[in-house]
């Protein structure tokens, strides 16, 4: 058997999804709900704080409402988001093994931070994109995808043998 056989090729074939696209529910809620913790513990000892960050992000779906209709459409919004992403990650992520998962995963969240502050920062609050731009939020962003990752690694189909098993 020839070295090269266990080298790992960007150029072998799809093996198919990881996860179903209805797994992507689950998992976007179970990381958004991971990223909002983080997001939010960042915004209270960094930021303007959690309550007013949350209620900024619920002013885009509910404004001139009370504090608590903020907070609780800044929630929904958040974990709305979340799991369309999480679907849209379940749809395209292919068979690989955990490590290569985990940084998958992980460079999904960095790319939708990067979306985020760059492309769509017209159109999502100014506190939002103040604290997506920071240290703690691109972080938060990061964990997003880690944790994604790591529902991939737990719930999905293990990658294909390299006999086409």
């Amino acid at each position: 058997m020839s070295n090269q056989a266990h080298v790992k090729s960007h150029t072998r074939p799809f093996m198919g999804s990881k996860l179903q696209p209805r797994q992507g529910i689950p998992a976007g809620l179970i990381a958004g709900g991971g990223m909002m913790i983080l997001w939010l513990l960042g915004a209270q000892v960094w930021g303007p704080g959690a309550v007013a960050f949350l209620q900024s992000i619920g002013d885009v779906i509910a404004s001139d409402t009370s504090s608590l209709w903020l907070n609780v459409a800044g929630i929904f919004l958040h974990m709305l988001v979340s799991i369309g992403l999480g679907v849209l990650f379940a749809a395209s992520l292919d068979r690989l093994d955990a490590k290569d998962t985990l940084v998958v995963a992980t460079f999904y969240g960095f790319t939708i931070w990067v979306v985020s502050v760059i492309i769509l920062r017209h159109w999502i609050q100014v506190e939002a994109i103040w604290a997506s731009r920071s240290w703690w939020g691109l972080l938060s962003y990061l964990f997003f995808g880690f944790l994604l990752g790591v529902y991939a690694n737990h719930f999905g189909l293990a990658p294909l043998g390299n006999d086409g098993d």
